[in-house]
């Protein structure tokens, strides 16, 4: 019930241009470091494999450590949510011509293509039925979208089938010191 009554008060402050960012440079690894280790518990629990294909290095994003960890939370706990026991979620991250590229891959039901571009409006749910079995409100990915997108970065469904769903999230790398 707290975790659904921050994601409203988010969602609330980014309605309201009221969702003040802490940004410093920071090492994006150490929150994605930081988001799958809290749930490496819950996916054993769930018989679940959470696999982390570490990278030994990324360069340096401007941002707000936390906006940027609850980006990487939302889509690992809806990878966990959607996937059956026996499946796989994998995070991977790369750098790609001056941005980073953070890929969460799950094999889970899947997302039908028609509402692919949907799951990041604010409430929407695709299977609406399923609700009380998963919680949530359908704000999680809109926030993402929203949080991403106050970064100068992205978030999209890279491909969705009944074998599963990949979703990215892209920031821009930052070189040097930010004026």
């Amino acid at each position: 019930l707290s975790g659904l009554v921050e994601e409203l008060l988010d969602f609330s402050r980014l309605q309201n241009n009221r969702m003040r960012l802490m940004v410093s440079r920071l090492d994006i690894l150490a929150e994605l470091d930081e988001a799958v280790y809290m749930f490496t518990d819950r996916a054993r629990t769930e018989e679940k494999q959470l696999n982390y294909e570490e990278t030994t290095a990324l360069p340096p994003v401007y941002g707000d450590v936390d906006r940027l960890r609850q980006v990487f939370v939302n889509i690992i706990d809806n990878a966990l949510k959607y996937t059956s026991p026996g499946g796989t979620i994998t995070v991977s991250s790369r750098e790609d011509s001056g941005w980073v590229r953070v890929v969460i891959s799950d094999t889970g039901c899947g997302i039908p293509e028609v509402y692919q571009r949907s799951i990041f409006q604010p409430f929407f749910r695709v299977d609406k039925s399923r609700s009380r079995e998963y919680g949530g409100a359908g704000l999680g990915l809109s926030l993402v979208w929203e949080i991403a997108d106050l970064h100068g970065g992205s978030v999209w469904v890279e491909k969705s089938s009944e074998k599963g769903t990949t979703i990215a999230v892209g920031l821009p790398t930052q070189q040097s010191t930010k004026p």
